[in-house]
């Protein structure tokens, strides 16, 4: 379980590095409508592993008060 919630958080790093570095693209972007699917993309699998950190965090610690 430690290696799960590990893995989402350093996922959630990565994705939240990608979505800083894709928004700052987006004003005066000559790339266009890639960018703006990296971007969605990027913020969707964030509020994905955001969530999932969160589950295996107190999935976690009911396991530890057992």
């Amino acid at each position: 379980m430690n290696k799960i919630l590990a893995i989402s958080v350093l996922g959630m790093g990565l994705t939240g590095a990608v979505l800083i570095i894709s928004v700052a693209l987006l004003f005066n972007s000559p790339i266009g409508n890639v960018l703006k699917m990296v971007t969605a993309a990027s913020a969707a699998s964030f509020i994905v592993f955001a969530v999932s950190a969160l589950v295996f965090r107190r999935r976690l610690d009911v396991e530890k008060r057992e």
